[in-house]
């Protein structure tokens, strides 16, 4: 007996399953490969970026003088040179080790009062004069009164950094309260939420961006509390090392200190990016997803 072949109409009807299967998997090919080459070109702009400012510094030192702007090789020779002596690792740690424990107490600090703020407005209101005064204060000048009385070690540093990061964050988080949805909180206490419910499951989740975004700020304020305080009272750092090159007329010396220190902040700020996506994947697929 002759079997007859599937007809085209009973072909048809099973095309668009397989169809729409097969459109899911190239648009998702499509998707990956436009995620590497825009990684690819993400890489190679910032190889420019990094590149050209270099050569047009190596160019403008032989117009202007070396004594003047130095150069990058004469401050890749110098950090060689403080790389075998020690040198290197000694005054980055120093600045690094002031910068990252003051950045943690501000954050603490600030974090922790921006929420009270941010959730007794009452009491923002009324301590708000004596905030805005105390931010208003210029923190370098408390400075020389920290190293008299803290002395010269680490921890008159460190009072100085997180006096310096510890306001950006308070106003930062502060306002993070005051924009979460009033209907969210509402509907949890609805329920019954305890006030550590509310502050685990709504508060400090519609906080993360504000305060990543507060630390961001804080790095480099961070990185400033910890040279001005080595520039004034120090016999170790990236701030004491670029204060005693330029008392000797050492351009390199300290041009090679601020080269450091921008790589210790673009190592800060690697960091956090890496801590922010991990954070806030949720973020990037809702992007993904609108885009899309």
């Amino acid at each position: 007996m002759k079997i007859d072949a599937p007809s085209d109409a009973a072909a048809g009807r099973a095309d668009p399953a397989s169809s729409r299967v097969s459109s899911a998997a190239e648009f998702e090919r499509q998707r990956a490969r436009h995620a590497r080459r825009t990684a690819t070109r993400l890489q190679i702009d910032r190889v420019v970026a990094m590149v050209l400012p270099l050569v047009a510094w190596q160019l403008a030192s032989g117009w202007i003088g070396k004594k003047w702007i130095s150069s990058p090789v004469d401050v890749a020779l110098r950090l060689w040179s403080m790389l075998l002596d020690g040198s290197l690792e000694m005054h980055s740690w120093e600045t690094f080790k002031e910068a990252i424990i003051g950045l943690m107490i501000g954050v603490v600090l600030g974090a922790a009062i921006g929420i009270v703020l941010g959730l007794w407005r009452r009491l923002s209101d009324a301590v708000d004069p004596v905030v805005m005064g105390f931010y208003s204060l210029p923190r370098v000048s408390l400075a020389p009164l920290f190293i008299i009385w803290l002395g010269i070690g680490l921890v008159a540093k460190v009072a100085l950094v997180a006096s310096m990061v510890v306001f950006v964050v308070l106003f930062n988080v502060r306002e993070g309260v005051r924009s979460i949805d009033r209907e969210v909180v509402d509907a949890f206490r609805s329920m019954n939420a305890s006030r550590t419910a509310l502050l685990r499951h709504v508060i400090v989740p519609s906080l993360v961006p504000w305060l990543l975004t507060a630390i961001r700020i804080g790095i480099g304020m961070a990185l400033v509390g910890a040279v001005v305080g080595e520039m004034i009272g120090a016999s170790r750092g990236l701030g004491w090392y670029v204060n005693h090159t330029s008392g000797v007329y050492d351009m390199t010396g300290s041009i090679t200190a601020l080269v450091i220190l921008v790589i210790m902040a673009m190592m800060f700020n690697g960091v956090l990016t890496l801590i922010e996506r991990r954070v806030l994947h949720w973020r990037r697929n809702a992007d993904a997803w609108i885009r899309n």
